[in-house]
């Protein structure tokens, strides 16, 4: 029996209220034993993925530039490309200067996830990558929108561009959401294997637990 993409986008849509809920630098943040010296290294983990995203999806695009593959993955390249602004704007809130952020190694938690978007942009077929992207950011977006929420509730608000960078994107916007369904759609067609996709996608949820955790290790 074929295997549909409807099928296919079920099995990897992660339980994005699960891993908010479970979120440690979510629950630290909320219980008030972490503040912006954590916020800040979870800024710094971003600018460094941020770098690591850009050329990954250029990758993808290069390797799949079929349609209607190659224009999703360069949509996501420009958007994170369009995010530099506002990413630069909440680090300088909190004391980061772009040099400084380029300079700071990111903590050892945050690092493999550079290294698997590298992997991914090297190794992956569309649906796959698209798959994996679409958890992705499902998963950043649930973990962001809740953060955003704790930020507005403080008793001493931070600055306005460390709140307006993480409540900017609350949902993965719609045409990501059918940018990768198109793509995995095609993936499939051609031959991508439904189980190597599914596997690839259980290491991103990890992967951003790491990240997330790794914000709150902050030398003393």
């Amino acid at each position: 029996m074929a295997y549909g993409i409807d099928a296919l986008l079920n099995a990897t849509t992660p339980d994005t209220t699960v891993f908010a809920q479970a979120n440690e630098f979510l629950a630290a943040f909320a219980a008030m034993e972490a503040g912006t010296a954590e916020l800040s290294q979870l800024i710094l983990g971003v600018y460094h993925a941020h770098a690591a995203e850009v050329p990954a999806f250029a990758t993808l695009a290069a390797r799949h530039p079929e349609y209607p593959t190659a224009g999703y993955f360069l949509d996501l390249a420009l958007h994170v490309v369009n995010r530099r602004e506002p990413l630069l704007a909440c680090a300088g809130a909190l004391g980061w200067s772009e040099e400084n952020l380029r300079n700071e190694q990111a903590p050892d938690g945050m690092r493999a996830y550079g290294d698997f978007m590298t992997w991914l942009a090297m190794r992956a077929g569309p649906a796959e990558a698209a798959c994996t992207l679409r958890a992705e950011q499902l998963l950043w977006c649930s973990a962001a929108s809740a953060l955003a929420e704790v930020l507005r509730g403080l008793k001493h608000q931070l600055p306005d561009p460390v709140t307006q960078y993480f409540a900017a994107v609350p949902a993965v916007p719609d045409r990501f959401l059918r940018g990768a369904r198109e793509a995995a759609a095609f993936g499939l067609a051609h031959g991508e294997s439904p189980a190597m996709i599914e596997h690839t996608v259980t290491q991103v949820e990890p992967l951003l637990t790491d990240f997330w955790s790794a914000a709150l290790q902050v030398a003393g």
